[in-house]
């Protein structure tokens, strides 16, 4: 994706000091939009319903949400909002909880400004900064190839530093392939037209392509989807598939 003309940024950190500290920084950065910032989990999600922003800086230490629980489920409630987690107490184990969570990028509070600015910029084009930040870390690398070897149940979050679209993206690409248009897809799933709109933006960030017939031939070509010679229910012709051996498991392996 290119770099929109002006990313709209929203703050969700319990701590008031460092919270106006993040948007004091981000307000002084030409072509970034402080859209508002939340105090808690709750608060988050609403601001997020209203401002749709782009990126979401987010920390980890909400009561209610404590550690990784808030980034998780902002990106489970928001697949295309790009998440940024800043940790109160930076670790290994925490970056691989982030990578789990499904973050953009990961970084401790003493993150510098201009590199605060870089996270945010390459996050917004649909950028997973977090996996250079994985690939710098050996220990970490390591944890996650080895459960990418080992699990055999399909696990979204871990996916994400693999095969980038959750099992709902998938779902959606499906009908996508099938001709369906958002609001047909969303009737069928039992979910607003909106929020699949929202779910085929993310798909093609993710995928980093221009429109939806291009995710689909991304998807059939890379083997996460494939053609069924059987007759499909619905309409009598051979249809799409996913293939959920190209998630998690022994076989497998950032205009709408």
């Amino acid at each position: 994706m290119t770099m929109p003309d002006v990313i709209r940024v929203i703050v969700i950190e319990r701590e008031p000091l460092y919270r106006r500290g993040l948007m004091s920084v981000l307000e002084s950065i030409d072509g970034l939009e402080v859209a508002g910032s939340a105090d808690s989990a709750e608060s988050g999600y609403k601001l997020a319903d209203e401002v749709s922003p782009m990126v979401a800086l987010v920390g980890t230490t909400f009561i209610e949400a404590p550690g990784l629980g808030f980034a998780g489920e902002m990106k489970r409630r928001y697949p295309a909002i790009a998440t940024i987690v800043i940790a109160a107490a930076e670790s290994d184990d925490e970056l691989f909880s982030a990578i789990r969570a499904g973050a953009s990028a990961y970084s401790g509070r003493d993150i510098s400004e201009d590199f605060l600015q870089e996270l945010v910029r390459r996050s917004a084009t649909g950028e997973y900064v977090i996996n250079e930040q994985l690939l710098s870390k050996p220990y970490v690398a390591a944890r996650v190839l080895d459960q990418f070897r080992n699990n055999t149940t399909t696990d979204v979050a871990l996916s994400s530093a693999f095969m980038p679209l959750t099992d709902r993206e998938l779902e959606i690409l499906r009908k996508v392939s099938d001709g369906m248009t958002n609001a047909e897809i969303g009737y069928a799933l039992g979910i607003s037209a909106q929020t699949v709109k929202n779910h085929v933006t993310s798909i093609l960030r993710k995928l980093a392509v221009n429109d939806r017939t291009q995710a689909v031939v991304t998807a059939l070509r890379r083997g996460w989807l494939t053609i069924d010679e059987e007759p499909d229910v619905d309409n009598g012709a051979a249809g799409i598939t996913s293939v959920p051996t190209t998630r998690l498991g022994a076989s497998r392996k950032t205009a709408t």
